[in-house]
């Protein structure tokens, strides 16, 4: 999952969107059903704070299990 973040123009105003979502065709899916006609004037894909959160929690937990199967000598 990623967090889009893009400044849009819909003819009226300018506007911040955030959305998380898996991919830019959902992004862009999401913008054009919500906006409908617009520019976007700057965009940005990251990590979701889910995804990230996941990517610590492996991390620890093969960290974790590499500590546990370490043998003594």
């Amino acid at each position: 999952m990623f967090t889009y973040s893009a400044v849009i123009y819909d003819g009226k105003k300018q506007n911040l969107v955030k959305y998380e979502c898996g991919t830019d065709t959902e992004f862009k899916s999401y913008l054009d059903s919500h906006y409908g006609c617009h520019v976007c004037l700057w965009s940005d894909k990251e990590l979701s704070e889910a995804t990230l959160a996941s990517i610590a929690t492996t991390r620890i937990q093969t960290n974790l299990n590499d500590l546990d199967n370490t043998q003594t000598l």
